[in-house]
């Protein structure tokens, strides 16, 4: 099954380039998640400094806060991943684990549903994903 929209669903069509940004941040999200707790386990190792952190520089040295951002590269993700995990909502429950398998895992669409099911409630998902990530 192709990653097209169907043109006839009038109220969730998107352009072209907002569909494929919402339908990659779907396919993302394994690496967000991994990288988010990767980030919080982090964030309790004591002594540990990142030396690719943002530092600024304060009158003769830098001044780095690792904790500040780290902080709000989890508040980041979290949102990011919130917003596409709750997209969920807009989908009856009954199509949601196959079309997070088909998006996150590429696992294909089970014949439990005619394919244009599994294509409408995709296309619903991914429209609320761009509404909720603010891309639309």
């Amino acid at each position: 099954m192709k990653d097209y929209q169907q043109k006839r669903m009038k109220e969730h069509l998107l352009p072209q380039p907002v569909y494929r940004q919402a339908l990659w941040a779907v396919k993302d999200l394994l690496r967000l998640r991994s990288r988010l707790s990767e980030l919080r386990r982090a964030a309790y190792a004591v002594g540990e400094r990142n030396l690719l952190d943002r530092c600024v520089r304060s009158g003769g040295g830098f001044v780095c806060d690792s904790t500040g951002n780290n902080a709000v590269e989890i508040a980041n993700l979290s949102c990011r991943i919130d917003a596409i995990v709750s997209a969920f909502d807009a989908v009856p429950e009954k199509y949601r684990a196959g079309i997070e398998s088909k998006l996150v895992y590429d696992v294909p669409y089970s014949d439990d549903f005619h394919p244009n099911t599994w294509k409408r409630w995709q296309q619903v998902y991914l429209y609320n994903v761009a509404i909720n990530l603010h891309i639309l």
